[in-house]
This record gives structure tokens, sequence and C-alpha cells, in this order.
């Protein structure tokens, strides 16, 4: 398990490794842009969960093992398909990738 740490006050999140480097892709990509939104983890998260994320709060994303041998482009699709006004949703990884 890896973590996701997104604020000072705020515990880190833990997230399978494979699971974090994938949203750790597409978080890369939307915050380039500079845009704040809401995400909401339901896939391998403990409880469902939600967090705002902003470029200027300082993230910090810690692998436990590694990164993944590969990465799921259908399932980067359907992450960042997900974006919406509502913001972002981390759903789990397809099963027949």
């Amino acid at each position: 398990m890896g973590t996701l740490k997104y604020s000072a006050t705020q515990p880190p999140i833990a997230l399978p490794d494979r699971t974090l480097e994938h949203l750790h892709i597409v978080l890369t990509r939307t915050l380039r842009d500079h845009q704040r939104f809401a995400l909401s983890i339901i896939a391998g998260a403990s409880a469902p969960l939600q967090v705002w994320l902003d470029s200027r709060i300082p993230i910090v994303i810690t692998y436990a093992t590694g990164v993944a041998s590969t990465i799921n482009d259908r399932w980067l699709k359907e992450i960042e398909a997900s974006f919406t006004a509502a913001g972002l949703v981390l759903c789990p990884e397809p099963m027949d990738a």
C-alpha cells in the first residue's frame, strides 16, 4: 500500500500501488492545467472519501513496492472520463483489461 498525502493536517490516504500509479498519472495530467476539483475515491480505500485538490496544495505520493509493470490505458480513460463538474471519480480497475 502506497499513500497519497495532500494536506499537512490530514492523514495520508492509503491505496494499493497499482491504483495509486494510475491515479498519479491522471492527477498529473489534470493538475498541470491548474484545474481545481473534488476527487472521490471509491476504489482501494477502506471507505469512500472525497478530497479537494488544487495545484497549489502540495501532494506527496509514496509507493510501497514501486510502480506497476504495465499501465491499463482503459482504466486511465475511464478515470479521466469520470471528470465532470462534480469532480473526478477513482473507479475500480476494469476486470477484463
